[in-house]
């Protein structure tokens, strides 16, 4: 928690806070009532004495006996019994946090991959292992958990992702600390050139690594692409792919009356006319001369797609024929221009999958039905005859007020709305780190959320802040700053005096610094009003307040007004604090100490807690392959008076420009990612662009949760 130091309480010379005394006391209390040794109780009366004097310093060495004396005595208190009481949980609760566990399957137990949908007839189960797969898989894994995490390089990590690489890299650590054995593969999804780019490889493998994540090896999905054209070749030879030339208008009304005619009273039993490709009974012959004619660049994109010859009358629509290879006319990344065709993720996903050993494919939920027993993903694998991972999924991570969708990132980089993918508002990985966030803070909230099958939950914002709250509060050190400076002349010091102060009042071990205090100083503007209210806790003509750090108080005679009527300039006086004990205690600053820096205050990026739902949807497809072929395409609109881009909070970036903070800070302009507490402000952070001679800090996070 934050201290009373933080917030506003005087530390006095001894360098023990009033909380800190009070936190000693309930560390001896707890001690007292486990082992209620009549000596410590003793100590615990005489520290309760010495609180209520304000000698902090003797109050909280006296708690401190007094935890000593009942932790070491024999003295047993007896325990009374609870009446229980039915819990009611907050309605935003954060979630508990449970230690991890293994979710997973025993590698030697998936003879069936993945359990059969109720009333799937048992000669569509392709999940099915044989004995001999299994026993060849085992054979070369020796019996270890495999999982791999396949981001697509066409983004930029987000907070989604980081969940994703938790969970498997997570299930393979347990499972190795366990004793079977655990690994996990970095696989580049890699097989869509137009929108790949090895800036995004490099910035993936940055924050993989980033995050403490350490995969056994890193390979690329076009790794395999001869072995996959060679299985798409084999496919053709069975009788179980075609090439078709239909377009995405043709196909998609052939879906359309798949749909009508299932929605018949009585269901059509066979499949309408215009749901069969013209090409769907083509010789092997000619489809193999026809994906011939595919690689060697003899047709213009879109011009002919290999697909599966699936199951037309499926009740499972992943099975209609899916693309499996199209043709694009670009550089790729990784393989350069080897290749014109390209596999899709339905193809390839499944394949590297067994071709790598995975044990556990673990995905979110929206490939549930392409990954079902009976769904493309086992098909595939069971028409080539190779070893079926067990597929695994979950929920997506999905978190109030943002946007994780890689194509409304996108969105958002290029109109400008956000200054890049390390924009501190986003909850891309990059942007994060610039904000302030730390591995362990992400990890922490990944593992608080856990994996859910529920369809779509969404994680309130405060619960990752509360993440990294927690952590700066004990990592960070303090320090002033004052964000709109209010000009104080005192008019009654004689001349400089220097304060010191801790640097972490809860851990004085990290030492302490000097601050000068001047006959002019700066503090908040937002810390005075004209006319003083009752609940107000800052300055007002005649009210004095405490300056944080200090002995005074400082007491206002008087204010000039600049020429838009605002405060400009305060006239104050000194006074000796003594036993006095005012609302407010301010932070401030000395003129001739404070250096300039500019300071960016984040907040929520949209004004609505979810800004998804105003999506323009068309009719669902996500259970089914992308019908052209492309993989990841997204159906909600930018444009309108509903979207969700005309949901961004105006007021999510402030920069305040004329900010001061104290010279000790100096030594940290340039290390991005040194973090401080402000006092009473928040928590900040140096960002990327910070310089000596301009500095920039990030706010983080505010003190409490909903402290903006």
């Amino acid at each position: 928690g934050i201290t009373a130091w933080e917030m506003g309480e005087e530390v006095p010379s001894g360098g023990v806070t009033k909380s800190g005394a009070k936190t000693a006391k309930s560390d001896a209390q707890k001690f007292s009532k486990r082992r209620p040794d009549p000596a410590g109780l003793a100590k615990l009366e005489e520290g309760d004495a010495a609180l209520k004097a304000g000698d902090f310093t003797a109050a909280k060495a006296l708690f401190d006996q007094a935890a000593d004396i009942c932790k070491n005595s024999s003295v047993t208190g007896e325990k009374k019994a609870k009446e229980p009481k039915e819990a009611k949980p907050a309605a935003d609760a954060e979630p508990a946090v449970e230690p991890m566990r293994l979710y997973l399957s025993n590698p030697k137990d998936n003879l069936q991959a993945k359990p059969m949908r109720e009333g799937v007839d048992e000669k569509e189960n392709y999940a099915k292992n044989t004995p001999e797969l299994l026993a060849e898989h085992l054979k070369v894994t020796g019996g270890k958990y495999i999982t791999r995490f396949p981001p697509e390089p066409n983004g930029y990590l987000h907070i989604g992702h980081a969940k994703a690489m938790n969970f498997n890299f997570g299930q393979a650590n347990i499972a190795k600390e366990q004793g079977f054995g655990g690994e996990t593969i970095m696989r580049f999804d890699d097989t869509n050139p137009e929108a790949e780019k090895q800036e995004y490889i490099d910035s993936i493998l940055s924050n993989v690594h980033w995050l403490g994540n350490k995969p056994c090896r890193v390979t690329y999905s076009s790794d395999y692409f001869q072995q996959l054209y060679d299985f798409a070749v084999q496919l053709i030879k069975q009788g179980d792919a075609y090439v078709c030339h239909q377009t995405k208008d043709q196909l998609r009304a052939g879906r359309d009356a798949l749909r009508a005619g299932r929605a018949e009273l009585p269901p059509c039993t066979s499949p309408p006319p215009l749901a069969v490709s013209p090409w769907r009974s083509t010789t092997v012959e000619e489809n193999l001369a026809k994906f011939e004619k595919m690689r060697t660049g003899q047709y213009a994109e879109g011009e002919a797609f290999l697909r599966m010859k699936g199951e037309l009358m499926s009740d499972n629509p992943a099975m209609w024929d899916t693309a499996f290879y199209r043709i694009k006319y670009s550089i790729h990344p990784h393989s350069g221009d080897k290749w014109c065709i390209y596999p899709t993720y339905d193809y390839t996903h499944c394949i590297c999958d067994s071709l790598e050993n995975i044990t556990h494919s673990l995905c979110t939920l929206e490939f549930e039905t392409r990954q079902a027993a009976d769904g493309p993903y086992y098909w595939l694998l069971y028409k080539l005859g190779i070893y079926r991972p067990v597929t695994w999924e979950y929920s997506r991570c999905n978190i109030t007020h943002n946007v994780l969708s890689k194509r409304k990132l996108n969105s958002l980089v290029t109109k400008g709305i956000a200054s890049g993918w390390d924009d501190p508002r986003l909850l891309t990985l990059d942007g994060l780190r610039r904000r302030g966030y730390t591995p362990l803070a992400i990890n922490a909230f990944c593992e608080q959320i856990g994996v859910t099958r529920a369809g779509s939950i969404t994680t309130a914002m405060h619960v990752l802040e509360n993440c990294i709250r927690n952590e700066l509060d004990v990592t960070a050190n303090r320090a002033f700053a004052v964000l709109k400076p209010l000009k104080v002349m005192v008019t009654d010091m004689d001349g400089p005096e220097t304060v010191t102060v801790p640097n972490h009042p809860k851990d004085l071990a990290r030492g302490s610094r000097a601050l000068t205090l001047s006959s002019t100083i700066f503090i908040e503007l937002t810390d005075f009003r004209p006319v003083d209210d009752p609940n107000f806790f800052g300055l007002a003509p005649g009210k004095d307040v405490g300056l944080l750090g200090t002995s005074f108080l400082l007491h206002c005679t008087s204010f000039d007004k600049g020429a838009d009527g605002a405060p400009a300039l305060l006239h104050c006086k000194l006074k000796e604090r003594g036993d006095a004990k005012p609302k407010g205690n301010l932070h401030w600053l000395s003129e001739s100490t404070a250096v300039a820096a500019e300071v960016r205050l984040y907040q929520q990026l949209f004004t609505v807690e979810n800004p998804n739902v105003t999506a323009v949807a068309k009719p669902s497809e996500s259970a089914a392959a992308a019908p052209d072929g492309e993989e990841g395409a997204e159906d909600d609109e930018d444009e309108g008076p509903a979207s969700w881009i005309n949901l961004i909070n105006p007021t999510s970036m402030v920069t305040e420009g004329k900010a001061l903070v104290e010279p000790s800070l100096a030594e940290f302009f340039t290390s991005p990612g040194t973090s401080f507490q402000f006092q009473r402000l928040g928590f900040f952070t140096v960002d990327l662009a910070s310089t000596k001679e301009r500095p920039v800090l990030n706010r983080v996070v505010g003190l409490k949760q909903g402290a903006f």
